[in-house]
């Protein structure tokens, strides 16, 4: 299997590290991070969230998440934390992350198994808002790393622009619910 499995804005490091490192919004390229296996972006809620899980779980020697880096408009940081504390709720067909402050919290194109594995074996670590590339180092190399099982085989369809419209639906319902209660 190649790694990293799916396509996203991200750079590879070192294969053998322990660490993925998400910076949300922010240009990790400016940060001059080292000692990653994979440090980038994720702006969104949803696809992108689930491209983090997929390339996380793909690679057996990560065991820890970094999420750091300015807030995206999606509250992909907020979400994937909210992920990592609360899980996800499958009421009514959709994994819907349980606390997730954004507008499409649906995590429905990977398996139920990648996410169940995703919260047992990766530690999430928040540093939502640092963009102080020392501080971000020093979360990396404090990471140390527990034993992971073999990697799974993970696919994710590819998106594009019109991918979010089967959750058009939960967007208005969620928007109108966020308007009743401002």
């Amino acid at each position: 299997m190649v790694w990293p499995v799916t396509s996203g804005d991200y750079i590879v490091g070192d294969a053998e590290s322990l660490v993925a490192v998400v910076t949300l919004a922010s240009d990790y390229r400016r940060l001059n991070l080292k000692n990653y296996a994979i440090c980038g972006t994720c702006f969104t809620e949803n696809f992108g969230i689930e491209k983090v899980i997929v390339n996380v779980l793909s690679n057996p020697r990560i065991s820890c998440l970094i999420v750091c880096g300015k807030e995206s408009a999606h509250f992909a940081g907020q979400s994937l934390l909210a992920l990592a504390e609360n899980g996800v709720s499958a009421f009514g067909g959709s994994r819907k992350i349980v606390g997730s402050e954004g507008l499409i919290p649906y995590i429905n194109e990977i398996p139920a198994t990648a996410i169940s594995r995703f919260l047992r074996e990766i530690e999430v670590i928040d540093l939502v808002g640092i963009t102080e590339p020392a501080v971000i180092q020093h979360a990396i190399d404090s990471c140390t790393g527990k034993e992971r099982s073999e990697a799974p085989e993970l696919s994710m369809p590819e998106i594009d622009e019109h991918s979010w419209k089967k959750y058009e639906s939960e967007v208005k319902q969620n928007v109108m619910s966020k308007i009743k209660r401002g």
